[in-house]
This record gives structure tokens, sequence and C-alpha cells, in this order.
């Protein structure tokens, strides 16, 4: 669970602070917790709590967003008419090692025609970044094939390869899924 705070201080008194708590599930859904609390007092270092509003649980999967959020809380207490509010978006974004249990993104990946007698042969090296893969899946995404090779791999060697322009991408596999493609460039990726 990560818990994220903002606050802010208005009037050199009062202090509207917000703090959503997300959890990561095995599924991969982020479930949100916002609350929104006032504190009021002689100072903003004051931490007298003056109201709370809690907003609504929701899940979110890998892509998704909440936009437009917004909670509002009055002060509690008699005769007063201090109040915070916030309207705010959060996303559900994947990256390199994402995912429960998933592994990180491979790097380094670089492919070349090490054989100029053989131009059909391409190598295609990477960094094993990851520590608890299974195997790895790399593909010549201009062909859209894929071959897999063992845990602790760093390079596979294509034969029969077009004479044309290629690109190849790699991730690492284990029991929970897959990491995401490394990126093409131009530069290194293809040949």
């Amino acid at each position: 669970m990560q818990t994220l705070t903002v606050s802010k201080c208005v009037g050199d008194e009062s202090v509207g602070e917000l703090t959503v708590q997300l959890q990561l599930r095995t599924d991969e859904m982020v479930v949100e917790s916002p609350t929104l609390r006032l504190f009021e007092g002689s100072s903003c270092l004051n931490r007298d709590l003056d109201g709370t509003s809690e907003g609504i649980q929701q899940g979110m999967r890998p892509g998704m967003s909440l936009t437009g959020a917004r909670l509002s809380v009055s002060n509690s207490e008699v005769a007063s008419n201090d109040s915070a509010s916030v309207t705010f978006n959060l996303k559900h974004t994947t990256g390199p090692g994402v995912g429960a249990g998933r592994p990180a993104e491979v790097s380094g990946v670089v492919a070349t025609r090490p054989d100029a007698a053989d131009p059909s042969r391409v190598q295609v090296v990477w960094e094993n970044v990851p520590t608890d893969e299974t195997s790895f899946q790399i593909r010549n995404s201009t062909l859209n094939t894929t071959v897999s090779v063992g845990a602790n791999s760093t390079s596979v060697t294509f034969t029969g390869q077009p004479a044309e322009r290629q690109c190849y991408q790699v991730r690492a596999v284990n029991a929970k899924g897959a990491s995401d493609w490394t990126p093409v460039s131009p530069t290194k990726e293809c040949v």
C-alpha cells in the first residue's frame, strides 16, 4: 500500500489535506481511497481536525484514469465558514516492472548481422536486467514472429531472415506474466 498526501494552507490558519491510499492487487488493479481533511487553528501548523470527507473507493485497471474526482469538506464547528475542496485526477500507468510479480523490463537490446557472408543471420543481444524470469521472448516486429529462450539468456541468433530491414524486441516472462516489450529505435534494434 502506498499513500499520497498533498496539503495547502490558506489564510495562515486553515489547511486542506488530501490523502489518497493506493493498493496494487494481484490482478494488477489499483484500488484508490481518497480522504480530504480540514485543519483549522491559530496557524497552519495546528493539527486541530475540524472536518473530514471520505471519497468513494474505486478500482482502476492498467491504462485507466480517474478524471475530475471531487471532494469537499466544511468546518464542523458552529459559526465557522471554513471549508476545503479539491478536484484531482489519477492514472494507472504501466511501465518497467509494473505488475504484481511480473519481471522487470529488459534493456540494452542490439541487433546485428554478424556474418557479412550470410546476411540472413541476425544476432539479438540484451542485458539480463530481471532476476525472476523463467524465459525470454524475442520478437521480429517486422514479421511479427516470436521465439523463446530460457532464463538467464542474453542472446539469440535468427537464421533465414529477409535481407530487408528487420526490427527486434525482447521481453522477460515468468509465471505472473510478461514485462513490456522493449522499445524499437532504428539505430540499435533494427538491421
